[in-house]
């Protein structure tokens, strides 16, 4: 098979695989972006829960801190205070409240009522200078003059909690001293979780100070913010809280349905390269076999005056010459009558293969007829060139040729012309070689050869 032959199916199969990888590759980007779609929608989901988490807390956080509002406005007002009156109000406030552990009135920053005072006494007389830590919140919402939420602190009575400290300014603008509520955080939390069965998210709190740092664990594990999570922020009264949350179950990757989709799209990019395969690889036989003899596989006639016209074109271009030479095999139907056509297949074969392995690769060789070839020799100009070609093809034609354990003799009459001794057109050119070949049989059948030498070989030519 001639190697443009088949390099052109090579090219198919690297043009096929080229399909495949691309297909492939865009597969795998169809496959990442689908990733990251179900990554965005599970995101989605645990941001929808931690979102309903933060608006129950900052829900349950502010019904109770707003109560602060209405003592301070009391106090505000009474500058003397009762203590039966105290009490009273107290105990009316701290039932509308939620998470409440107790209420604290601070004049001058130093405790002096609390509600209830059972499991608080300690507090009374505390003096929030005498601590370094609760004394800097009370400073700053002095400041301020705003609320400031902050803990969980280490209480004086025992125990941890959230403290909300409101300043209390008369309405002359003296300074009163502080409302305090403490939060019971455990009471707080377990309402958040109320009701979460089962728990979709696993989610952790923590406390931000007034410049930004990253404070101490509210809720939850602080592990959670080290690893991959939704952030929310929550705005407290002087400062914010930030939530972390993730799946209960941990970021699962959707291993199934992208294992599924990644083999549905390389399977895919396999059926389009190779259906793209098939697609030119056929369209290319169909033209091979349009142009080629199919016993043979050398150019049929129409391939040939094609090549011919070609050649024409670049001799007269380049103001050179080549020759065409006419081959009919001799002696070639006995064979077929004897033998049977398969043998005379078997010896067109064999001849096709030998004429083929004798020229350049430049030179083209056609089966023109059931035993005709044409060749044409670009390069070959005159007699001498010619008949040079000819002689070496005249010895390998005659070689005699196996057949299941027998010899096969044919011969051969081979007609030439030369461009631009013998015509400048390609009817001329074969009508030239044509005549040619048929003087010269004509002339085989006699005893002598056309010099009136005693014929002597089973395989002769002439160039005329």
């Amino acid at each position: 098979m001639p190697a443009d032959w088949l390099a052109r199916p090579r090219f198919v199969s690297a043009f096929s695989i080229v399909v495949f990888l691309l297909l492939a590759a865009f597969g795998e980007y169809v496959v990442r972006i689908e990733a990251e779609r179900l990554r965005v929608i599970a995101q989605n989901q645990v941001l929808a829960e931690a979102s309903t988490i933060r608006a129950r807390l900052e829900g349950e956080l502010y019904s109770t801190l707003y109560l602060a509002n209405g003592l301070s406005s009391y106090v505000s007002a009474h500058k003397a205070l009762d203590p039966a009156a105290v009490k009273i109000i107290l105990s009316t406030v701290f039932g509308y409240g939620r998470h409440l552990r107790n209420i604290v009135l601070a004049p001058d920053n130093e405790v002096r009522f609390t509600y209830p005072l059972k499991g608080n006494e300690k507090v009374i007389g505390f003096r929030y200078q005498d601590n370094a830590e609760q004394w800097r919140t009370v400073k700053r919402a002095m400041e301020t003059r705003t609320t400031v939420l902050s803990g969980p602190v280490d209480l004086v009575q025992g125990g941890r909690g959230l403290i909300s400290r409101t300043p209390v300014f008369l309405p002359d603008g003296e300074y009163w001293g502080i409302v305090a509520l403490v939060i019971n955080i455990d009471s707080l939390f377990a309402t958040i979780n109320k009701d979460r069965r089962p728990a979709r998210i696993t989610w952790a709190l923590r406390s931000n100070d007034e410049t930004g740092e990253k404070g101490r664990i509210l809720f939850g594990d602080a592990w959670l913010f080290d690893h991959d999570h939704v952030n929310l922020s929550i705005a407290i009264p002087g400062g914010s809280w930030e939530l972390a949350a993730t799946p209960a179950e941990g970021w699962r990757p959707p291993g199934k349905r992208l294992l599924v989709l990644r083999i549905a799209t390389l399977a895919l990019s396999g059926l389009i390269a190779a259906l793209v395969f098939l697609v030119l690889f056929e369209r290319i036989r169909i033209q091979h076999l349009a142009l080629h003899d199919s016993l043979t596989d050398l150019p049929n006639r129409r391939l040939l005056d094609d090549r011919l016209e070609r050649a024409i074109a670049q001799a007269r271009r380049n103001r050179d010459g080549f020759a065409l030479l006419y081959v009919d095999l001799d002696d070639f139907k006995p064979i077929n009558d004897r033998f049977g056509h398969r043998a005379g297949d078997h010896v067109l074969v064999e001849i096709a293969r030998r004429l083929r392995g004798a020229l350049r690769r430049a030179d083209t060789v056609a089966r023109v007829g059931g035993d005709e070839f044409m060749l044409i020799l670009p390069g070959a100009r005159g007699r001498h060139g010619a008949m040079t070609v000819v002689q070496k093809l005249a010895g390998i034609i005659c070689q005699p040729i196996g057949y299941k354990g027998q010899y096969l003799n044919v011969s051969a009459s081979i007609g030439v012309s030369t461009y631009p001794e013998n015509g400048v057109t390609a009817d001329a050119l074969i009508s030239h070689a044509d005549g040619s070949m048929y003087r010269f049989k004509q002339h085989r059948k006699s005893p002598t050869d056309i010099n009136g030498n005693q014929r002597s070989g089973a395989v002769s030519s002439e160039v005329s």
